[in-house]
């Protein structure tokens, strides 16, 4: 399985079968990065790399059981409780990442997925980010319906 056709042209699809996605998936994985590398070099510059922040934007005591994450309410960790951030802060924070080269603001929570109320201030964050001219994005766990993502598709626009 190539990701290139017999004269070197990147195939475009929007839509993949099963079949499709199934012969990527087996491919050998050095054989999927180089073929991730020479499409990726063919359309940006290897050169230049895209600076991210990541702010924890609601800290520790998570109900979830993430073996790998230290702000699960199982683990004794040194994390220390933290309620959502006030908008201000965030703010704050995303002007300094983009001071320091930051061209993407990442926010992150540590719940199962955000409630109706602290929804509303997570997309306000985003549309204020974003008024700073950076691209947002976030990791809420849990998006309960489809009237919560699409007040995050909105307030990412």
């Amino acid at each position: 399985m190539s990701l290139f056709n017999k004269n070197g042209v990147k195939l475009i699809k929007k839509v993949w079968s099963f079949e499709e996605a199934f012969e990527i998936f087996k491919m050998p994985f050095p054989n999927l990065i180089k073929e991730a590398q020479l499409i990726h070099s063919k359309h940006h510059n290897p050169c230049k790399i895209q600076i991210s922040a990541l702010l924890s934007i609601k800290t520790g005591a998570c109900p979830e059981n993430c073996s790998y994450c230290p702000q699960s309410s199982f683990y004794k960790t040194d994390i220390k409780k933290e309620p959502l951030m006030d908008l201000e802060k965030v703010i704050k924070a995303a002007k300094i990442a983009k001071v320091n080269g930051a061209t993407r603001f990442c926010m992150g929570a540590a719940w199962r997925g955000p409630n109706n109320r602290d929804l509303e201030k997570v997309c306000e964050m985003i549309e204020k980010v974003k008024e700073l001219g950076l691209e947002t994005c976030a990791t809420l766990g849990l998006i309960r319906n489809d009237k919560q993502a699409e007040k995050l598709k909105q307030a990412g626009k």
